[in-house]
């Protein structure tokens, strides 16, 4: 019989989504393993303090946004006050994972979410859990609660997340994994086929314009910045499932024939490799999959909590330039524009993300 595998998400952010499904897919492909069971709601957690945390977090991040800044500053960037954080997630969480764990009966779990990771972590160093976890993370940098001491195993789908993830967990408890991504973007289309199969212009400069699942940010200045830099550049604007920015954007630019409106699309891979840049406001799993196919990556007004530790990483490391606002913007996408793409990651030498949470378990 094989092994049974217990994958926990939130359905907070479409790029952890995306991972975790991608993953349990790989999961379920495996020889080893028999049964993959997928939760994405909060409510593992316990039912009470799940609802709270996602109505929470939605109030915090969509209708007031600082809180939420403040929130991260006091209890990711602090020590004592992350510490204690960390600790009142195990505690408060302990009864509902513990419950959600025995009721699958898994072999291993793995958390794609930080705060699971975080309380399964701690769970695991008071020895409450007798079951191993492995933490899938899916960001560059701003790893705390996705990083703890207690987890066995985590799966790095950014080579350069390796340091901070030693620092927080010790050395050792860490490997850079084939990221758990859209199979498409392992073998990419050429930019003229991409641009074939979207029906876009063939020639023209091409810049995509996204907000994420939750279609956040300024996104119309954005496009219109882009507009305005060069009148032959096309944009694709992306709204993902936000019904207000997709009005938005319709309607500031009915009368442009060359702003394309999509609300949540299943080609942003095409669109990524048939783009010339590529404007996000998040710097969430898109920025992976851009750079996976070396589409440049501008990290726009990204100054919120979390997306703004990982816009400064990914500038730090050279592999997307920040603008904060719509003028540096415009010098950034100007750079891009000029510079043109990026080679493609390399997944050579990358271990399977299934196979490590395997290994995991025998280890």
């Amino acid at each position: 019989m094989g092994l049974r595998v217990l994958v926990l998400c939130a359905e907070i952010g479409e790029g952890h989504l995306t991972n975790a499904r991608a993953l349990s897919e790989g999961l379920r492909r495996h020889s080893a393993v028999s049964q993959v069971e997928l939760r994405t709601d909060l409510r593992v957690i316990g039912r009470r303090l799940g609802d709270s945390m996602e109505r929470g977090f939605h109030t915090h991040l969509e209708r007031v946004g600082w809180t939420y800044d403040l929130a991260y500053r006091v209890f990711f960037e602090r020590e004592l006050p992350r510490r204690a954080g960390q600790l009142a997630l195990g505690l408060l969480g302990a009864r509902g994972l513990l419950k959600t764990v025995s009721g699958a009966r898994p072999d291993v779990v793995v958390a794609a979410y930080p705060v699971l990771s975080a309380a399964l972590g701690q769970l695991r160093r008071w020895r409450l859990l007798s079951v191993p976890v492995c933490s899938a993370i899916s960001d560059p940098a701003g790893l705390h609660y996705w990083a703890h001491p207690g987890i066995d195993m985590h799966l790095l789908s950014w080579p350069e997340s390796v340091a901070e993830v030693d620092a927080i967990a010790g050395p050792g408890r860490s490997a850079v994994v084939r990221p758990p991504i859209d199979p498409r973007l392992f073998a990419p289309l050429g930019r003229k086929a991409a641009r074939a199969r979207l029906e876009l212009p063939p020639d023209r400069p091409l810049v995509v314009v996204s907000g994420g699942g939750w279609g956040m940010g300024d996104l119309v200045g954005a496009s219109a910045t882009a507009r305005e830099l060069d009148r032959s550049v096309f944009v694709v604007a992306v709204a993902g499932h936000s019904e207000t920015a997709y009005v938005n954007l319709h309607d500031h630019f009915t009368r442009d024939s060359d702003v394309r409106v999509l609300g949540f699309t299943e080609q942003l891979p095409e669109l990524l490799m048939a783009a010339d840049a590529l404007i996000h406001t998040t710097a969430g799993t898109t920025a992976l999959e851009a750079r996976a196919v070396g589409c440049p990556l501008i990290a726009f007004g990204t100054r919120v909590a979390h997306v703004r530790a990982q816009a400064r990483a990914l500038a730090n490391l050279d592999l997307a330039q920040w603008a904060p606002d719509l003028d540096t913007l415009r010098h950034a996408l100007h750079r891009a524009l000029a510079r043109g793409r990026r080679w493609p990651m390399s997944f050579a030498g990358m271990p399977d993300a299934a196979d490590v949470v395997v290994e995991t378990m025998f280890g």
